[in-house]
């Protein structure tokens, strides 16, 4: 397994877009963070009603909508790549056992989709810290900063883990990427619309229940005395937390099953 995971690591730090994807993320959560903090605060100021602190600084740090689209693409590229440019046969003769090998790639993966989320919540709070100076962060309380960091590590690593059980099942990089994008950003919203304006409470109950619907809701500031963002069509943290890390299991156990039974 070490060696596998040795391997793995290689192929990642010598893989130039994700250094450079990993600095464009950096760079985009620190202006989305600035430019959501002030435009909230103006807007708040215009209209007279101020928003609470502990939301606006949960939006700051965690509605940069790139970092887990990046940490995906990460995913859908250790497997897409090896299949583009034929080296899962290195791969394999390399580490043998497919469930060592593709192991090491969920591995991988998540630790860098952990370091992506961390790196990118160290940028957001570096943003964060000086719009708010003007504010009192002692009515932020410790439990909300506890799970919304947790949440925002989970959900990015969950969206890198999709991506890895994704590049495996469709084998086509450029196909699984388009999945990756066009699930969460078109489909569930639409669908969501649907459901939503059914009329029907429970199809409007089930629409909480979409994959990243579900895990939007690790970061939401619902405990946060919310009044900018509606959080009654949401599940709870938790309860969105399980929906969605239980399907991303789902998946890459399918995918797990997938790369042991199929040929290279």
């Amino acid at each position: 397994m070490m060696t596998a995971l040795a391997y793995e690591w290689w192929r990642l730090r010598t893989l130039r877009s994700a250094w450079w994807m990993a600095a464009v993320t950096l760079i985009v959560t620190a202006l989305l963070a600035l430019a959501f903090g002030a435009l909230i605060k103006d807007m708040s100021s215009d209209q007279g009603q101020a928003l609470p602190v502990s939301e606006l600084l949960v939006i700051m740090l965690t509605k940069s909508p790139l970092t887990p689209v990046i940490a995906g693409t990460l995913g859908v590229f250790a497997m897409g790549h090896e299949y583009r440019y034929g080296t899962i046969r290195t791969t394999l003769a390399l580490t043998p056992r497919r469930p060592v090998a593709f192991g090491a790639k969920v591995a991988s993966i998540a630790a860098v989709s952990v370091v992506l989320a961390l790196a990118n919540l160290a940028v957001a709070w570096a943003v964060a810290l000086p719009l708010l100076a003007g504010e009192s962060l002692t009515d932020v309380s410790a439990a909300l900063l506890v799970r919304v960091h947790l949440g925002q590590v989970l959900l990015i690593v969950g969206w890198g883990l999709a991506g890895v059980a994704l590049g495996t099942l469709i084998r086509s990089q450029t196909a699984a990427l388009l999945i990756l994008l066009a699930v969460p950003f078109v489909l569930e919203p639409m669908l969501r619309a649907v459901l939503a304006n059914s009329g029907q409470s429970v199809l409007e109950h089930a629409a909480m229940f979409l994959p990243f619907a579900a895990g939007s809701a690790m970061t939401s500031a619902a405990d946060a005395g919310t009044t900018l963002m509606d959080s009654s069509a949401q599940l709870g943290p938790l309860v969105g937390g399980v929906v969605f890390l239980a399907l991303v299991t789902a998946k890459t156990a399918a995918a797990a099953t997938a790369f042991q039974r199929r040929d290279a």
